[in-house]
């Protein structure tokens, strides 16, 4: 069951992050609030159920990878959270790192999760040296320039904006919520021996359940509460940011979000890949969840 395997992947993450980060100092202390928190993981099963197609990788790399996956969200999250930025101050039901701790201690939380993300996958003894180079690139590039960082730049870039279309909507989230969901996916090939052609059927899969997974965030925050999701309702009203239920309307935008999830599973199911099954279990739960 899919429950009970995401929670076997929390463990297993959370336990090497708790020890990655430590406690000997503050910022330690900073890092742990927020990326110990109570959280979904669903980046981190991706790259789970994505590595149960390659048996090159190592179990324990596989944990390394998540955990770096994880850390770089985690880092995101607490950078978005800041009043220049959303301005949010609940996630993963507990005030907001710099509610709790500060925003410059905030800031530096952020900074050393991101730069912990890289380092824990360097010091991976069962990777090899061209996989920890693929590995750090796959996760740079997805949270860049041209990726995560730029895909916030958009985001706030847009606010008041009330002219922006369907188009502009789906390149703001295929960058900021998209790029690190297709990252996890593809970390979890590394070292693996699959074609070129099935590789990219990867690549379709997770770019439609990253989208996916953005409508469905729209659609929650408008119809759950704040104890369920954790963190803070109508954050995109207050920002005065445009939202798919805004341009398709909550029925349409339920309908996209399944049509999406129909399109990664046929991606899947294009190539006899042994093991794909859990990460369809992890697109259809996408679209189902409650927060």
């Amino acid at each position: 069951m899919l429950p009970e395997y995401l929670s076997q992947v929390k463990k297993l993450v959370l336990k090497k992050i708790h020890i990655s980060i430590g406690n000997s100092n503050l910022i330690e202390d900073v890092m742990s609030y927020s990326a110990l928190a109570d959280s979904k993981m669903i980046r981190a099963g991706l790259v789970f159920a994505s590595s149960e197609t390659n048996n090159n990788l190592h179990k324990e790399s596989v944990t390394t990878l998540a955990a770096a996956v994880e850390l770089m969200h985690t880092y995101s999250l607490i950078h978005d959270d800041l009043p220049c930025m959303d301005d949010d101050d609940l996630r993963r039901n507990q005030p907001s790192t710099h509610i709790k701790y500060g925003e410059a201690n905030a800031v530096l939380a952020g900074d050393a999760l991101q730069a912990l993300a890289y380092e824990i996958i360097s010091e991976d003894i069962h990777l090899d040296s061209n996989e920890k180079v693929h590995s750090i690139k796959t996760l740079s590039k997805a949270c860049g320039k041209n990726g995560m960082v730029y895909g916030q730049f958009l985001d706030i870039e847009n606010e008041n904006n009330q002219n922006i279309d369907q188009n502009m909507l789906d390149e703001i989230h295929n960058l900021k919520t998209g790029k690190l969901i297709e990252c996890s996916v593809m970390l979890g090939l590394i070292g693996g021996d699959l074609k070129k052609e099935e590789i990219d059927f990867f690549e379709v899969f997770s770019k439609q359940i990253g989208l996916a997974f953005q409508i469905t965030d729209d659609i929650l925050d408008i119809t759950q509460s704040e104890e369920v999701l954790g963190k803070n309702k109508n954050s995109d009203i207050k920002n005065s940011k445009i939202t798919y239920i805004d341009i398709l309307g909550l029925d349409a935008a339920k309908n996209k979000a399944k049509e999406l999830i129909v399109l990664a599973i046929e991606a899947m199911n294009a190539f006899d890949i042994q093991g794909r099954d859990r990460l369809m279990d992890i697109a259809k739960y996408l679209v189902s969840r409650q927060n």
